[in-house]
């Protein structure tokens, strides 16, 4: 049965809500969900996915700090999906910088419902944190990345982690290692919350196409 935009969409609103930031994996990700800033399309092939991201880059910078590339046609079971996925990220992420001079206006990072459930330590469970319901591509200002990092001035500076999403965290290159603080925080959350129920919980975005009309 093939799933339309909108099943696509359902799905991805229940990740983000109920997985995302019911847990607070991404303290961020609500605010910028509910002030617009976060922008959404269903590619129904690769080949639109360059095209699509080149028409996301022009547009106005304060208007999209996060977009979803959604591809509910892709292959999306098997470990060998998820690798494919994530190669063909990789690729097009090359492609991205190398347009750009290595100054790509975005960072780009491969989500997928059978990335491994590998929670030996909280770097490797970020994985299972990417298990998306459909096979997605990330997209993250380089600008906002670049602010966190307080690029503009070096020395230290107060970070609110309340206002940092997780692919932002992950991005940061600090003495301070915010990003293992971070990782350290959803990895408990995970133990607390249990895998198990997690993983049930993610599967049921999946089954959404079963109660919406077709």
């Amino acid at each position: 049965m093939t799933t339309t935009d909108e099943q696509a969409l359902a799905r991805s609103d229940r990740y983000l809500r109920e997985f995302v930031e019911a847990l607070r994996l991404c303290p961020y990700a609500r605010s910028c969900r509910e002030s617009g800033r976060l922008h959404r399309r269903v590619l129904r092939s690769r080949d639109d996915a360059l095209p699509a991201i080149q028409q996301i880059e022009t547009l106005p910078e304060q208007a999209v700090e996060v977009a979803l590339l959604i591809f509910p046609d892709e292959p999306a079971s098997g470990e060998q999906s998820a690798r494919d996925f994530v190669s063909f990220c990789a690729g097009l992420r090359e492609r991205m910088f190398a347009a750009h001079a290595g100054d790509a206006p975005f960072y780009c990072v491969a989500f997928h419902p059978e990335l491994p459930r590998d929670l030996l330590d909280a770097h490797r469970a970020v994985q299972f944190i990417r298990r998306s319901p459909d096979p997605t591509l990330q997209l993250v200002r380089a600008s906002v990345l670049r602010a966190v990092r307080g690029d503009n001035g070096g020395g230290s500076r107060y970070l609110d982690t309340a206002k940092l999403s997780l692919e932002e965290a992950m991005a940061l290159v600090s003495p301070l290692s915010l990003a293992d603080r971070i990782s350290e925080t959803n990895f408990a959350t995970l133990q607390r919350e249990g895998p198990d129920r997690l993983e049930a919980l993610l599967a049921s975005f999946r089954r959404i196409d079963e109660q919406m009309p077709s």
